[in-house]
């Protein structure tokens, strides 16, 4: 059975951010199905970030990338809705300039995340276009970029998770 695109299914989350205007405990509510925050970690970066979980597995065009359990954070930027992610320790994300590079094209986006207080195994098979993955140059730092489709985001994070 050929699986129903999220464009479809969720019309309308493409155009910009699905959070717009929303504070960053009241995303992580949403994204986390009424869980609310443990904890408010201060980190600095260009944007304010809601985790998501934490990171499992990329799968890329080329190959994968396995990490351990709890080494990164995925978390998505208030304002830009696309996802971070960084070393568990890191309190530093650097700014978007020319430091950041190409590294492939996100087929799949797997991670652990305790939504609604059950902590399980997520993951999502993204849509092409494929979304960029970014690594900053100096840190461990990685963003996923989504790309243009007619007009819109290929992909976004929403109260279900990422779709598209």
């Amino acid at each position: 059975m050929p699986k129903r695109s999220d464009r479809d299914v969720f019309p309308g989350v493409f155009a910009g951010n699905p959070f717009h205007g929303m504070n960053p405990k009241a995303i992580y509510k949403e994204i986390q199905w009424g869980n609310t925050p443990k904890e408010i970690i201060d980190i600095d970066a260009p944007e304010a970030l809601v985790s998501l979980g934490t990171l499992a597995k990329l799968k890329l065009l080329k190959n994968s990338i396995n990490v351990n359990k709890d080494c990164f954070n995925l978390a998505i930027g208030c304002t830009s809705n696309i996802l971070y992610i960084f070393p568990v320790d890191e309190r530093i994300i650097p700014e978007l300039d020319d430091n950041w590079g190409f590294m492939g094209l996100v087929k799949q986006t797997d991670y652990y995340s305790d939504k609604g207080g059950e902590e399980c195994y997520y993951y999502h098979k993204h849509e092409k276009p494929y979304p960029a993955l970014l690594s900053h140059m100096d840190t461990s730092v990685h963003i996923i970029v989504p790309q243009d489709f007619n007009g819109q985001r290929s992909y976004a994070v929403i109260k279900e998770g990422i779709v598209g």
